[in-house]
């Protein structure tokens, strides 16, 4: 993905997810179930920053576009930015309506001191992302995720990496013979616990709304509005609740 500088966190929830990739296909204990949970609510809080940042980057935009008298050319970037936040916003609803699915059918939905009932499924994680005829819900997913980023590609001058790769295309898959030849959905819902299938959807969440930011930022200077630095996260992280699935 083209990019902007990563902040410490960043990288290090980076490395949290190389870690799960590289367990995906693992018998996995308790431990390491109770792992993914808190790693699926430090991705969720990270978005929910993330998405605040760019709320902010775009009314710097239509704060730049008033001040310049809203001239026609400016009036059609402030739409532009409307309309990728639109389209994250929309992406990000549909990978939190899934991960609410998976939950429900696969987690047996939350027991009374809310949290999830049967973590560590797994087979029903398969039967719902894989199906048995490649007819399970990843092998959409794939379609829209990379159809986003064709879609948000033309707001921008940069060119970004689709978000679902097959094995053959996956920097860490593809160096490895159980991995390499899996598709998308295998790669990433085979053999996976609820736990585990919630933080690799959160961990898209997060692309998104990085790619959202890249794009933004890109928009916010063709009008002269004040670049929004990402490392703005750190400080507002701080401040943010550790309760798992709130707002992206």
């Amino acid at each position: 993905m083209a990019g902007g500088k990563e902040t410490p966190r960043q990288k290090m929830i980076g490395m949290m997810y190389l870690v799960l990739t590289a367990m995906l296909a693992l018998q996995v204990s308790s431990a390491i179930i109770e792992k993914f949970i808190l790693l699926n609510s430090s991705l969720e809080v990270s978005t929910s920053a993330v998405n605040q940042l760019n709320s902010d980057t775009q009314q710097k935009i239509k704060a730049a576009v008033e001040k310049s008298g809203n001239r026609a050319a400016d009036v059609a970037i402030l739409k532009q930015a409307d309309e990728v936040r639109l389209l994250t916003g929309g992406i990000v609803s549909e990978l939190d309506a899934l991960k609410k699915e998976i939950i429900e059918f696969a987690g047996g939905g939350y027991n009374e001191e809310g949290a999830i009932k049967n973590p560590q499924e797994e087979t029903k994680v398969g039967e719902m992302m894989i199906g048995g005829n490649k007819n399970g819900k990843a092998y959409e997913l794939k379609n829209k995720l990379n159809g986003f980023i064709a879609s948000i590609e033309k707001y921008s001058d940069h060119k970004f990496t689709p978000l679902a790769l097959d094995g053959s295309e996956d920097p860490i898959a593809k160096d490895s013979k159980d991995q390499r030849n899996k598709d998308f959905a295998n790669l990433n819902f085979g053999e996976t616990p609820v736990a585990a299938a919630l933080a690799v959807l959160s961990q898209k969440q997060a692309d998104i709304r990085r790619v959202e930011s890249e794009v933004l930022n890109y928009l916010a200077s063709k009008v002269g509005a004040a670049d929004i630095k990402f490392d703005r996260v750190l400080a507002m992280l701080s401040a943010e609740s550790k309760e798992i699935g709130r707002a992206h």
